[in-house]
């Protein structure tokens, strides 16, 4: 298990060197009413055990529903759980920490309104929750579980700078300073801003979002961008860190994503910040018209592990612990046990 108190790094963990420091992003959308949303009226939500709304093909392929109005295929074991709930939490917690993971990226979104609280939203309401429950684990155990923020656009790349810049000072306030959000980066709150290098007006165009949230936080919040191996030379300098969420990275059909992320991973670094190198399991978006990516077993994390680690990350974001609607979910679940945390959990104690 991985130790968080730790002094600030420099050069990234040579291979073997001991545990990977490793991130899952963490969706707190899941309520009874979500799960509502994506199984449909049909499913037999009073059954137990509770069945799987439909399966993927022997590669992690071309879904098929068994109820209608369901957008998903699989649940996890536990049941249809509710994030409202601190018990939630604690268990999801336990089970990470237990296999290594360093911390979750808690994907949110507040309101963008000032003066926010812990109930301005329920999005507020179960950050907040999932903080209280993170301190609660650490005061009862010698190795530390910690968070940090993925804060979500949600598709709006047009987002007021207003908006953002109320939420990331909604977490400074609330949160900094507070243990849960301990990192061995910095001593600022770790905050991901997702599809940063898509915000609009973009960076060189008058009142680019990027400079404005950099100037409002560079030095009070750990801000990493979600950007690409074309877009980090521009939006670079009005960062902290680089990351990509390239939930759809496939290994099989393209033959130029390792040098893709080596790329990035060179062009952060050399710009002397830190790199954190996503990994997935797998892709499906097929029912909602998307794409696949295919698991294949186990091959597909093993092999992304292997290929994305050429970068010489400074660190991992695992895509993710519970997305059910991509399919990138790696928490154990009804169809596949525990066979993908499993195996994360022996990546990052691989180093």
């Amino acid at each position: 298990m991985v130790a968080l108190i730790l002094p600030r790094m420099g050069p990234a963990q040579a291979a073997g060197s001991g545990p990977a420091t490793a991130y899952a992003h963490y969706y707190l959308w899941w309520t009874p009413q979500h799960w509502q949303s994506k199984l449909g009226s049909t499913y037999p939500y009073t059954s137990r055990p509770l069945p799987v709304p439909g399966q993927l093909d022997s590669t992690g392929c071309n879904p098929t529903v068994n109820y209608t109005g369901a957008t998903i295929v699989d649940i996890p074991s536990e049941g249809l759980y509710d994030q409202s709930l601190a018990s939630t939490f604690d268990y999801h917690i336990a089970l990470a920490a237990k296999a290594g993971l360093t911390g979750f990226l808690a994907d949110w979104q507040g309101t963008g309104q000032p003066g926010q609280t812990p109930s301005s939203s329920g999005y507020d309401q179960r950050l907040d929750l999932l903080v209280q429950r993170v301190d609660a684990y650490n005061s009862t155990h010698g190795s530390r579980f910690v968070l940090g923020v993925a804060l979500a656009s949600f598709g709006n790349y047009s987002r007021p700078a207003s908006a953002i810049l109320h939420d990331l000072a909604y977490i400074r306030s609330r949160y900094a300073g507070n243990p849960a959000f301990a990192n061995r980066y910095s001593s600022n709150p770790l905050v991901m801003v997702m599809d940063s290098r898509k915000l609009v007006p973009l960076v060189g165009h008058a009142g680019a979002v990027l400079p404005q949230l950099y100037g409002a936080f560079g030095g009070s919040l750990y801000l990493v961008g979600d950007e690409t191996y074309t877009s980090w030379t521009t939006d670079g300098p009005y960062l902290d860190a680089g990351s990509y969420y390239w939930s759809s990275e496939n290994p099989w059909t393209n033959s130029g994503a390792q040098k893709q992320i080596d790329s990035l991973g060179s062009q952060v670094r050399a710009s002397g910040k830190r790199w954190f190198s996503p990994v997935i399991a797998g892709y499906n978006d097929q029912l909602a018209g998307g794409g696949c990516v295919p698991r294949y077993g186990l091959q597909t994390l093993d092999k992304l592990w292997s290929l994305n680690g050429t970068s010489s990350p400074d660190g991992w974001f695992a895509i993710s612990w519970n997305e059910f609607v991509e399919n990138t979910y790696l928490e154990p679940s009804t169809a596949y046990g525990a066979a993908y945390l499993q195996e994360l959990s022996r990546l990052i104690a691989a180093g």
